[in-house]
């Protein structure tokens, strides 16, 4: 367990004490969690219509009822949950939006399935919304009520609702954290008490999960702090305890270079693109530093940079082989003038692309480690060295600086998380691992595993993130339907492919 959590855990224990509250039979975690605050754990959820107040409008309800999904029997809640888990004295709340989607099976449910589908920053609602409508989900649905929530900060409950005021990374957390409390305990530990107490109002005596990418690690929270509590669970794109550390940043942006570089590489080969833009990662250095001087123009004046070409790029990876062959020819058509294509490449960069938002670098910075290590994290990338992306192979201060980020200081509560190691639980998880994947490398994955102990990893050769109900490996959904409906784990050393 790490040491933040074993200090939050001390507060806990220490104001049972104050309050004159008795030892109860059941000393777990659960049980102090739910002693320390009684009121929200009194609380009857009252379920009701999902609408657009749960982000489910009327054009999405009918595009799910398309597909054979009953949506229009989803049920939408808020759910009080405190501001500071960490603080019993203070009795402020906040909501959390879920949704419950009942098993579609006669017989009596497994459980509940809760889901979250990472970001950080992510909505769990439009996943859940979502889930019913994959095929290969349809065997989970039929043996598990179903639960989504946007974590707190994020989305449809009570919101951080923050706003960059400056160019100035330090500023904006701090400003945030300054004019919005909730700000201050936003952390994935903080998730994972939620996530407690959703179980519990569910009436639910174990808790089985799937979680991908920031997910994994809301999931492997959980299992610290609950670990009698964990039911079946499924950690798909998986990252270990310093996914927050410099180190990991630079592992992720390796990844994301080189996951680039085979995009543009197979261009005329695994797509099928008319007119290929780049063919080699020096094509790509070229084109970055051409538009970086002489950027396109969209017809609103907005400037496509070689950041933005990149950034472009990158969103790429997060789809399958018909998104990436729409965004080659996109940018192809633009490099040759296409100023519909230049329109297209500005409008969908205008809030970021694939990049985290200010509510997802607050989430980040409680988990972002006390000692960040920045000397082993130097000799981490001497022994894997900087690709040509990345301004590489040459190692310097411009090439570094972006890695030795030290931001997170202007949030008081950084590093409130566990950020040492992850532990697992009684009930053994699965973990899923692709080896292609550019946001979560695959080591990450390898060492979440060691990290859990009682845990087995799944890989699946190939690129991209999310493997299991993904539409893209029957394997990889065949593995991950067997250990939630059965607790049937993979045999060691399984490997799939995609379709």
């Amino acid at each position: 367990m790490g040491k933040r959590i074993l200090g939050a855990v001390a507060v806990l224990a220490a104001a049972a004490l104050l309050s004159g509250c008795a030892a109860t039979a059941d000393d777990s975690e659960s049980a102090r969690q739910a002693e320390m605050f009684p009121g929200v754990y009194a609380q009857t959820i009252e379920w009701g219509e999902c609408d657009e107040e749960f982000g489910l409008s009327e054009e999405l309800e009918a595009r799910i009822i398309e597909l054979g999904v009953a949506a229009d029997e989803y049920e939408c809640a808020m759910v009080e949950a405190p501001l500071d888990w960490n603080d019993p004295g203070n009795r402020e709340t906040i909501e959390l939006a879920t949704v419950h989607i009942s098993a579609t099976g006669e017989k009596e449910p497994i459980g509940t399935l809760l889901s979250n589908p990472g970001g950080p920053g992510a909505s769990g609602l439009d996943l859940a919304y979502g889930l019913p409508t994959v095929q290969a989900f349809a065997p989970i649905l039929e043996q598990y009520d179903m639960l989504g929530f946007d974590p707190r900060g994020i989305g449809r409950s009570t919101p951080a609702e923050c706003e960059a005021v400056s160019g100035i990374d330090e500023l904006n957390l701090a400003a945030c954290a300054d004019e919005h409390p909730i700000a201050l305990s936003m952390g994935t530990s903080q998730v994972a008490r939620d996530m407690e107490l959703l179980r519990t109002l569910m009436g639910d005596d174990a808790m089985h999960y799937l979680g991908y990418s920031y997910g994994t690690m809301l999931g492997a929270t959980y299992s610290t702090l609950f670990p009698e509590q964990v039911g079946r669970m499924v950690l798909d794109s998986s990252s270990a305890a310093d996914w927050a550390s410099p180190r990991a940043s630079f592992d992720q942006s390796v990844a994301i270079a080189q996951q680039v570089g085979a995009l543009v590489e197979g261009c005329g080969t695994q797509y099928e693109v008319s007119s290929c833009p780049m063919r080699s990662e020096a094509d790509v250095v070229a084109a970055l530093e051409k538009y970086t001087q002489e950027p396109m123009l969209a017809s609103d004046g907005t400037e496509v940079t070689g950041e933005t070409l990149y950034g472009f790029l990158v969103t790429s990876l997060y789809q399958g082989t018909v998104g990436r062959t729409l965004v080659l020819d996109t940018v192809g058509s633009a490099v040759a003038g296409g100023q519909e294509q230049i329109d297209i490449i500005a409008e969908a960069m205008r809030e970021g692309g694939a990049a985290v938002s200010l509510d997802g670098a607050i989430v980040r910075c409680h988990s972002f480690p006390s000692d960040p290590d920045l000397i082993g994290f130097m000799e981490h990338v001497e022994e894997v060295g900087i690709p040509e992306l990345l301004g590489g192979p040459e190692i310097s201060d411009d090439t570094l600086r972006p890695y030795m980020d030290l931001s997170c200081g202007a949030l008081p509560n950084s590093g409130d998380d566990v950020t040492d190691a992850f532990s697992g639980s009684p009930a053994p998880i699965l973990v899923i691992g692709i080896t292609g994947d550019h946001a979560t490398p695959y080591e990450g994955s390898q060492e979440l595993v060691r990290e859990l102990g009682n845990a087995a990893l799944l890989t699946l050769e190939g690129s991209g993130h999310g493997a299991s109900f993904s539409d893209r490996s029957s394997c990889a959904d065949a593995a991950a339907t067997a250990y939630l409906l059965k607790g049937e784990l993979p045999a060691e050393g399984t490997v799939c492919t995609d379709d």
